[in-house]
C-alpha cells in the first residue's frame, strides 16, 4: 500500500501536469483561430471544455472570459495539493505521522497551493500589463486578434489605477500595476508560501 500511494502521488502529479499543458494548448488555439474541424483541435476541446464551463459557471459574469485561465489555476492548485495529501497519508501508514500531523501538513499544502496560484495569477497579470504597455507605445490596431485579447485582459487591471494617476501622453498605469503586483507577491504571498512549506515538512509539493 505504501508503494502504491507513492506511485499514485507521482502519477497524479504527472497527469495533472500534462492536463495543464493541454489546457494551455487550447488557450493558444483560441488566439490563432484553429480549424474547428481538425480532429486534434476537437479532441483538445472535448478534454478541456468541461473544466472551462465549470469555472465559467462559478465566476462573475464580467470575468467569464477568464474561465480558460482560471481552469489552468485550478489544475495547478490540484497538482500541488492532491499528491501532497496522498504523501501525507502515506506517512501515517508508515507510522511516521499521526492525525494531528496530517491535519497540520494539509493546512501547509493548502497554503502553498493557494499561494502559488495567487503568484501565478499575479505574474500572468504582470505579463499582460507589460505587453499592453509595449503595445501602447506603437499604437497597434485593435483589429489584430492578439492585440484585442491583450486589451480585454489588461483593461480591467489598469482602469482602477488610471483613476488615481494624472493624465499624461504616455499611459504609465500598466507599469504601476506591474510594480504593485510584484510588491504584493514578494512582500505578502512569498512569506505565506514559505510558512506553508514549514507546515508541510517533510512532504514536498509536486510542481513542474
Amino acid at each position: 500500500m505504501v508503494q502504491f500511494l507513492e506511485w499514485l502521488a507521482g502519477a497524479t502529479c504527472f497527469g495533472l501536469f500534462v492536463y495543464k499543458w493541454i489546457i494551455i494548448a487550447a488557450v493558444v488555439m483560441t488566439w490563432v483561430s484553429a480549424d474547428p474541424h481538425n480532429q486534434i483541435v476537437q479532441w483538445i476541446g472535448r478534454v478541456t471544455r468541461p473544466l472551462w464551463v465549470w469555472c465559467e459557471q462559478r465566476m462573475p459574469v464580467m470575468m467569464a472570459h477568464f474561465s480558460a485561465y482560471a481552469s489552468i489555476l485550478v489544475v495547478i492548485f490540484a497538482q500541488i495539493v492532491i499528491p501532497a495529501e496522498i504523501r501525507s497519508l502515506n506517512l501515517i501508514l508508515q507510522g511516521q505521522s499521526d492525525v494531528a500531523g496530517f491535519l497540520l501538513q494539509s493546512g501547509g499544502h493548502l497554503l502553498q497551493g493557494t499561494s502559488i496560484v495567487v503568484q501565478s495569477l499575479l505574474f500572468f497579470c504582470m505579463f499582460v500589463l507589460i505587453a499592453w504597455f509595449i503595445l501602447g507605445l506603437v499604437n497597434p490596431s485593435l483589429n489584430n486578434p492578439l492585440v484585442r485579447i491583450i486589451h480585454v485582459l489588461a483593461d480591467p487591471l489598469i482602469t482602477p489605477i488610471q483613476r488615481y494617476l494624472p493624465r499624461t501622453r504616455t499611459d504609465w498605469s500598466p507599469l504601476v500595476g506591474v510594480i504593485l503586483f510584484y510588491l504584493i507577491s514578494s512582500a505578502i504571498i512569498t512569506p505565506i508560501a514559505f510558512y506553508g512549506s514549514t507546515l508541510s515538512f517533510p512532504v514536498s509539493i509536486c510542481i513542474y
